[in-house]
């Protein structure tokens, strides 16, 4: 796999995540930064790749709070069953 092969895989999943989402303005004020960071001033693909890769991680730390307020609230559900059905 080579820069081009990486380049273009994290603009795929930064395409789908940002499709799907909209984030908080913290979060939002992040993205744009370096989207600036991405359009003005990144000058080859190693450069872009880094870019891009701190736009996925703010999007992942996004996702990461998702999925575990998701399990947590599946888990509560799952005990709160079991509460019904040992009574």
């Amino acid at each position: 796999m080579n820069y081009d092969d990486v380049y273009r895989l994290h603009l795929q999943l930064l395409s789908i995540y940002e499709k799907n989402e909209r984030y908080s303005s913290s979060h939002q004020q992040q993205i744009s930064y370096y989207k600036k960071q991405f359009f003005m001033f990144a000058e080859d693909n190693v450069q872009r790749i880094f870019v891009l890769n701190q736009l996925l991680k703010i999007h992942e730390k996004t996702r990461e709070v998702l999925v575990d307020s998701c399990a947590d609230r599946y888990f509560s559900k799952e005990v709160s069953v079991e509460d019904i059905s040992s009574v």
